[in-house]
């Protein structure tokens, strides 16, 4: 068993409660770390026998662009169990930063976590 952490995978996202969201994608930041059986990649030493971390990137952003909701942590459950199903992950954590709001708010992070 090994894991996977992506962080920082930058994302377009239509996501949110206000009007002004609602109408144009916002940055969001995500962290994923996948757990995955590493024994066959670690044996072979071929690509096709693991996790491609480019094609996680690529699954993410590809999701995020065609994902309109309001919440993040709908948007992170919803993501989180995607990559599980379409990598065959162990487990899915992941972590979703909204810096758009932050020095509205007078805070230094937005976040939320997710595992499945």
């Amino acid at each position: 068993m090994g894991k996977i952490l992506l962080e920082g995978i930058e994302v377009m996202v239509r996501i949110g409660l206000l009007e002004e969201e609602l109408y144009a994608p916002q940055d969001l930041l995500l962290s994923v770390e996948i757990e995955h059986d590493f024994s066959k990649v670690a044996k072979t030493d071929e690509v096709e026998d693991g996790i491609d971390y480019r094609n996680i990137v690529d699954h993410t952003r590809d999701f995020s662009q065609s994902y309109d909701g309001k919440t993040l942590e709908k948007y992170a459950s919803l993501l989180a169990e995607d990559l599980k199903g379409k990598f065959g992950a162990q487990r899915v954590r992941l972590s979703v930063d909204k810096p758009r709001y932050v020095k509205k708010l007078g805070l230094r992070q937005i976040r939320v976590e997710v595992e499945c």
